[in-house]
């Protein structure tokens, strides 16, 4: 009955989506506060919504599935499984439903289970991609080489799975003890990835270490490490390859190769935010595998992407302090805590990662970060200066410290030690758009070295011609050195490409009046405005909009004197 009102009462939640507790206490109330809850990403809540509104209606197939995938998604596995079952009962054909009992049959080891459950299941690409795989692994765990190898081999001659199925060949020989083929399958994985992925470094490297060819995991490794400095988990295999240790291999057992499966699936998704699949993949990851920190780490970075903040600190929280991935949870969590305005539990947490890697430079560049994006500059400085100080001598990846507390520095007046920060930097980056700009800019501002400054942001442009801010930069240089209407030229495009930012707004303003747009002018004004500029420039906007460019010129060095505003052109 509920499945047929359900479209009829899609409206009655109210604009706003809260129900008091008495409509949410009634099986439709309880209904459509779960589609509420769904619909902003609280899962779990609307699964509990979901289940009060199957206490009157437990075969409505509509509330089931959507309690089912609700908790699915929600990560809450003793409620989905049992609604799976409930859901396959109704209908035995049920993709999702089926495909998680499959998984329930992995993990506990029944693997004639998983591919009863995959065989129920109705036909679909779904089906057909972790269905194959699932009975790919469910094969693997009873020993059966031929079976595993003529699932895995289904995706043969696809060339969107191609790396998928060297690499997952190579784990499933692996397992099954065929060092050799599983040597010929993740060397074709290397080939086809171009050491470019570190699941299939990491493979690789281990099996080659357990080959007595230690030598070239060193050199897979470091092939890698070329290709993403630091990065953290080749960066731990390399640490204990050197010093003996012995590298685990990256699946085990059947269950452990589905969860890498169903991780590769969410990795390949995880960069839409349209749907919640990479979610629903990852979570399926972790319920085969719940110690898989890189799955987690990935579960939590799509909470970002999403700015569910709550949800990526709760998910980082999960990454073991054991784990390579620990100082990057960490820090995440920090700077997801500081998008939620929690500034100062950030900085507790920074500070206490420092205090356990006392060597660790990351999460003091990210307490400068939070500082210095809070405006609070001296603060910000002081830290680039302590990671600076931890970084040792100085080398060309160190530009973005030097670059960091220039900018730092020139927002507290320091200019002199402001530009050799930059100077530096520039140097050190070998010319880094970001500090050719930077420091071009701030030539300008200053009216200093303005052909030099001009060839820098120039040379700024060319090699970022779609970056509204360096674009802006070239604008303002023209519009210092008198040049209005091609200062017009290239701030209307900087508009175009950064619609969003007050002083680019501003500075189009200003070229405009001065070529006689004074409507227009006074119309970007507005829109800055209007944009939260810096509270020092609201009222150098205000003066520009009442009285004109030139009496806000005078505001602006009424300012920069010490001045009460207009004191000078009193």
């Amino acid at each position: 009955m509920l499945a047929l009102l359900a479209p009829l009462l899609g409206g009655c939640a109210g604009s706003n989506g809260i129900f008091s507790r008495g409509e949410a206490d009634t099986p439709y109330g309880a209904y459509l506060a779960g589609r509420h809850a769904a619909s902003v990403n609280d899962n779990l809540r609307a699964s509990d919504f979901y289940s009060k509104a199957l206490a009157d209606e437990p075969s409505d197939p509509v509330i089931l599935d959507r309690a089912f995938m609700s908790a699915l998604v929600g990560g809450d596995m003793d409620r989905a499984i049992p609604l799976a079952r409930r859901l396959v009962a109704l209908n035995s054909g049920e993709r999702m439903p089926r495909v998680t009992l499959a998984l329930v049959g992995v993990k506990s080891g029944d693997y004639a289970q998983a591919r009863e459950e995959i065989a129920a299941a109705a036909p679909g690409p779904f089906t057909a991609l972790v269905g194959t795989l699932t009975v790919a692994w469910a094969a693997v765990g009873e020993g059966d080489r031929e079976m595993a190898l003529e699932r895995i081999g289904t995706f043969d001659g696809r060339a969107a799975f191609a790396l998928f199925r060297s690499f997952h060949e190579g784990l499933m020989l692996e397992v099954l003890g065929d060092e050799a083929g599983a040597g010929e399958a993740y060397g074709e994985a290397m080939e086809t990835s171009g050491g470019g992925s570190i699941r299939i470094v990491e493979a690789y490297a281990s099996y080659l270490q357990r080959q007595g060819r230690a030598d070239e995991a060193r050199a897979v490794l470091e092939g890698f490490l070329e290709l993403s400095p630091d990065h953290p988990l080749a960066a731990d295999a390399l640490k204990r390859l050197t010093g003996g240790e012995a590298l685990p291999p990256l699946v085990n057992n059947a269950a452990e190769g589905t969860a890498e499966a169903l991780y590769g699936l969410g990795s390949a998704l995880a960069s839409d935010t349209s749907s919640n699949l990479a979610e629903l993949y990852l979570r399926l990851a972790l319920y085969m595998r719940p110690d898989f920190d890189i799955a987690q780490s990935l579960l939590a970075g799509t909470y970002e992407q999403q700015e569910r903040w709550a949800d990526a600190v709760a998910a980082y929280g999960k990454v073991g302090a054991g784990s390579p991935l620990a100082m990057n949870a960490r820090i995440q969590t920090a700077l997801a805590l500081n998008a939620m305005d929690r500034r100062a539990e950030a900085i507790r947490v920074l500070e206490s990662a420092a205090k356990k890697n006392p060597r660790a430079v990351e999460p003091v560049v990210a307490m400068g970060d939070i500082y210095r994006a809070a405006e609070e500059y001296a603060a910000a400085a002081a830290q680039y200066e302590r990671a600076i100080a931890l970084s040792g001598e100085p080398d060309s990846s160190d530009w973005t410290l030097y670059y960091a507390r220039g900018i730092s520095l020139e927002r507290l007046g320091q200019w002199d030690k402001a530009e050799a920060d930059l100077v530096l930097a520039l140097s050190m980056s070998n010319e880094h758009p970001l500090v050719l700009n930077y420091l071009g800019y701030s030539w300008v501002e200053q009216h200093r070295n303005l052909d030099e400054a001009l060839a820098m942001i120039e040379k700024a442009v060319e090699r970022r011609p779609n970056d509204g801010f360096i674009v802006d930069s070239l604008g303002w240089a023209r519009y210092r050195l008198g040049e209005y209407e091609l200062a017009v030229k290239y701030l209307e495009r900087a508009a175009e490409l950064q619609p969003g930012d007050p002083t680019i707004n501003e500075h189009l303003g200003d070229a405009l009046w001065k070529v006689g747009r004074k409507i227009e002018a006074r119309f970007q004004w507005s829109h800055a405005l209007s944009m939260e500029p810096e509270a020092r420039r609201e009222g150098i906007l205000r003066t520009k909009l009442d009285l004109g460019l030139e009496a806000g010129e005078r505001a602006e060095t009424d300012l920069k004197s010490g001045l009460p505003a207009g004191a000078a052109g009193s």
